[in-house]
């Protein structure tokens, strides 16, 4: 997004396959997810996606649900699960991603959320898949050294993994949380 929170043509083609599966009734509502992360604004990617959708799209803001917590997949996932799925005792997952970013995402919420939830990733059309196949390689490689010998599901242990030894979470990078 730019600095007022208009989202670029990738974060709105992932937005317009949301809208559509909210409008399918594919989904009841719609969860949008990422915070202030440019340092020209204070807009969170979460609320410019619900923004769009809303504004732009018809969508009911009481159908948009924001997690503004998370600064990367990896947190959507954590996030997403601890601050409103597990509230709500949901159990079905759709999540839009990029068409570059869908296996690694599939993995990471496959992770988190444990195999008592059912997680279905769909990825919006870009034409950057050649171009992030090698940083998709070591991100999911990161991940994976990040998060050895927890067990997938296990809240606790991934939480408190995440707020120590995750780059954007555990003050190395960004702002401890």
């Amino acid at each position: 997004m730019n600095r007022d929170g208009k989202l670029n043509i990738e974060s709105s083609s992932r937005m317009n396959i949301a809208i559509d599966a909210f409008n399918n009734n594919e989904a009841p509502y719609i969860i949008t997810c990422g915070w202030a992360y440019r340092d020209d604004s204070s807009i969170t990617i979460a609320d410019a996606m619900k923004k769009y959708a809303a504004n732009n799209h018809k969508i009911p803001y009481c159908s948009i649900i924001t997690e503004t917590k998370s600064r990367d997949t990896v947190g959507d996932a954590v996030f997403t699960k601890k601050n409103i799925i597990s509230v709500k005792t949901w159990r079905n997952l759709l999540v839009i991603t990029s068409d570059y970013h869908v296996i690694r995402t599939n993995e990471i919420f496959t992770y988190v959320y444990g195999k008592q939830y059912s997680i279905r990733v769909r990825g919006a059309i870009t034409n950057k898949k050649d171009e992030q196949s090698d940083n998709e390689k070591k991100s999911t490689n990161a991940f994976h050294e990040t998060f050895l010998g927890i067990k997938s599901g296990d809240d606790r242990s991934i939480y408190k993994c995440l707020c120590e030894k995750h780059p954007f979470y555990n003050g190395i990078i960004y702002a401890q949380i």
